[in-house]
């Protein structure tokens, strides 16, 4: 086990300001915030467990001229920052440019770490100084380590540390015992230390609940281990005290609320009594368990036996407190940095998924002291890569859904576009809006839509489009046999022309619009749904189809008058439809864009209005054309970034069932449930498939995007269905697909968020 040399305190920890890139290609927003490929160094993708093997492995990792790099360090944990940033933390850390770490001397800290940028490294303060709890540390006799912690209800970082104590003065050896847990509250942006105190209840027993932290869409679990490996004076597992060192407990509070004494787990139920909590698992000489929710299913990695074992064990749980089911034991004896001498321990399941949606596992590695003192690459932690484990027992969500899910009656009957209503014309079915105006249009009436509306119909797929708008401010759509919503469909801005894509119920055939504001009105019919139709909705993992500004799908940027073929599905799909988000970016000139399918006229309608100055999407359900294509046409030069969404198949089990619009989050008014993989915010969607939202984006202070997608089990797939700026309120319409019963919204800058639901797709 390592000891740490002493070391002298500094006054204060510092960020080193400059990076050391690790030449790792990654995914973030660019200026117009739609996101796309660019260089390194740009924070918002994580690296797997190879990538980090390769970072990790080389001397000076983060190092500036100012300060030497990240030489070797035990015990890693990883913090997700809003911004995309990742915060890397080590219980004792030694800063060196090469693999020797005697010199020079007192070059080492009891905690401090690195900032990861999408690839790149940056040191996080130097030799001496510790970042957390400097200035209440006596050097190698009373120390604090850093365990788990999330961003908690009020937006910062909350971290949990172990007070450590040596009376004799030699840190991390003999006699080391932990006291106590404090809390480290930090700045999420400067990472300044806000507030540093001891935990709730935390002296209430040894137990160090925060080891381990993990929340789901309702509470904040804490798992707890006494983490006293140095009890007594013995090489092997008799160092560690017997009695604790195998069990872990755990506890729990208010979703982020840590400043709150936690509830424990007595076996039965939850009390408030530390005294009753009993193990949630027991295994081996010591058990220290770091713990991740995906939905369905709780994941638990330990390094069973820490120093002296040779194997990590993956267990999972339907439950936070179990009962916890082994399903896959990891060789690591295999893996030790050298043959004799060295062992591996401390083993830490990262808060986040790979691009392929595999978990990621990091191992601290060590060795005699004098050993890896010589050679630090002895002392840097390993990765691996292990699947999420199937559910315990079959189940969707861990919570509810927040609405009533109906027996789905419809499938999707694609048509080709056709405008049935623009205000702007005379003689329309409709006229310019006032303020405030309420206007019925009846689809029943052969006028409005050729052929009538079909007998089966339930709902309607239309693109409603604001155009010259008096003021900011918003259309809604609904049938008018209902009561009248708090919800909205179109979030328009004064003088430009917005989009949006809308499913609403046909009730008795007519539909009520009201405008807030002053506004003419265009409305195309896309499709319908049909009981008769058996049509359904196929998932597929969301993925860039085109984006002309880097030449992905073949095609460069569009010029005015430009028509442009997509192939959408794959040759002999038996697909008829599809679900894409079109978003125009940087055009030259207000104009508009069009989708319809290949081999067909282009129809006189329109599915983006793009103003220059502005990045707009627009989700679009179209129908298939020629060879499985959908062709797009720009009126004006611009852009275009294409995200396939979904799939419409004959057979599909997935049917749509209309529901009354309602609001599921709005985070002005609501507490914030987040995956604290990404700091997405999580809702629980039961059984359903999927479910037809619109996303609106308010309040934001600066460029960003919204992407709807599976996060528990899913990396971000590099897609958006929202793009805003400051000061601008913007909506799109959105198919929400779940997985292990949740659907989550990414923001990728500061920003409020709304999600209506209209419908859900199930079985």
């Amino acid at each position: 086990m390592t000891v740490l040399a002493r070391i002298h305190r500094r006054l204060a920890s510092m960020i080193v300001a400059v990076a050391l890139c690790a030449g790792i290609v990654v995914v973030s927003a660019d200026a117009s915030s739609v996101p796309a490929a660019e260089a390194a160094c740009a924070a918002g993708t994580t690296l797997d467990a190879a990538q980090l093997n390769s970072v990790f492995s080389r001397p000076g990792l983060g190092a500036v001229p100012t300060a030497e790099g990240f030489g070797g360090a035990d015990y890693q944990h990883a913090y997700p920052l809003p911004d995309g940033r990742i915060l890397w933390l080590f219980q004792d850390i030694y800063f060196s440019n090469d693999d020797d770490l005697n010199n020079p001397p007192n070059n080492a800290a009891h905690n401090s770490g690195l900032i990861e940028a999408g690839g790149c490294f940056t040191v996080l303060g130097t030799k001496g100084r510790d970042f957390i709890g400097d200035d209440q540390t006596i050097d190698s006799a009373r120390w604090f380590w850093p365990l788990d912690g999330e961003i908690g209800f009020d937006g910062n970082l909350w971290i949990f540390m172990a007070e450590m104590s040596n009376p004799a003065g030699n840190g991390a050896g003999p006699g080391a015992l932990p006291v106590r847990t404090w809390l480290a509250i930090l700045d999420p942006v400067t990472l300044a230390q806000l507030s540093f105190a001891p935990a709730p209840a935390s002296g209430a027993t040894r137990q160090l609940y925060g080891w381990s932290v993990v929340s789901n869409d309702r509470y904040s679990y804490l798992y707890g281990h006494c983490y006293r490996q140095f009890a007594n004076a013995v090489a092997g597992p008799g160092q560690f005290d017997g009695s604790c060192m195998p069990s872990s407990y755990v506890a729990r509070v208010p979703l982020g609320h840590f400043d709150v004494a936690p509830e424990y787990w007595n076996g039965t139920g939850w009390t408030g009594d530390a005294r009753a909590a009993v193990p949630v698992l027991t295994r081996g000489y010591a058990n220290a368990m770091s713990v991740q929710w995906f939905g369905d299913v709780w994941v638990s990695v330990t390094k069973l036996d820490d120093w002296w074992g040779t194997a990590m064990t993956v267990d999972v749980a339907k439950d936070p407190q179990g009962p916890w089911t082994k399903v896959q034991t990891i060789d690591t004896f295999r893996d030790r940095k050298c043959a004799s001498g060295c062992g591996s321990y401390g083993a830490s399941l990262l808060p986040w998924l790979d691009s392929t949606g595999r978990m990621t596992i990091s191992l601290s590695n060590g060795g005699d002291y004098p050993l890896w003192l010589a050679n630090g690459a002895l002392y840097r932690p390993s990765f691996y890569t292990v699947d999420v484990p199937a559910a315990v027992a079959a189940g969707s969500a861990a919570s509810p859904a927040a609405f009533a899910t109906p027996r789905p009656t419809s499938g999707f009957a694609a048509i080709d576009p056709v405008r049935i209503v623009d205000t702007r014309i005379a003689g329309q079915p409709m006229r310019r809006f006032d303020a405030g105006a309420r206007q019925v249009l009846d689809l029943r009436s052969a006028s409005v839509v050729p052929g009538g509306v079909p007998a089966d119909a339930t709902a309607v797929a239309l693109n409603v489009t604001a155009v010259g708008a008096s003021l900011d401010g918003y259309v809604r759509v609904f049938p008018c046999s209902i009561a009248e919503p708090t919800t909205s469909n179109v979030n328009q801005v004064a003088g430009t022309a917005q989009t949006n894509a809308v499913i609403v119920p046909i009730g008795d055939g007519t539909l009520c619009l009201r405008s807030s504001t002053a506004v003419d009105v265009v409305v195309d019919l896309n499709g319908w749904l049909t009981a008769g139709s058996n049509v359904g909705l196929q998932p597929v993992a969301s993925r860039r189809l085109v984006d002309t500004r880097t030449g992905v799908g073949g095609s460069a940027r569009l010029a005015a008058v430009q028509q442009v073929q997509i192939p959408v599905v794959a040759a002999g799909s038996r697909s008829t439809a599809v679900s894409l988000n079109i978003t125009a970016v940087a055009p030259r000139a207000a104009g508009f864009v069009t989708a319809w399918p290949c081999g067909t006229d282009r129809p006189n309608v329109s599915n983006l209005n793009p103003e220059p100055g502005v990045t707009q999407p627009n989700l679009v359900n179209v129908r298939v054309g020629a060879g499985g294509a959908v062709c797009l046409y720009t009126s004006q030069e611009t852009d275009l970034v294409v995200d396939l969404l979904a799939e419409y198949q004959p057979g599909a089990a997935a049917r749509y069932a209309a529901l009354s619009p309602q609001r599921l989050l709005d985070t002005r008014v609501q507490d914030k449930p987040r995956s604290q993989s990404n700091l997405a915010y999580v809702l629980a969607m039961g059984s359903v498939v999927a479910a037809q939202v619109n996303l609106t984006a308010t309040g934001a202070v600066g460029s960003g995007y919204l992407t709807g997608y599976p996060c528990l089990t899913d990396p971000w797939p590099g897609t958006s269905n929202v793009n805003f700026v400051a000061g601008v309120d913007s909506a799109n319409s959105a198919l929400l697909t779940k997985s292990r019963g949740y659907a989550c919204v990414y923001a990728s800058e500061a920003v409020d968020v709304v999600v209506d639901l209209f419908g859900v797709w199930t079985t």
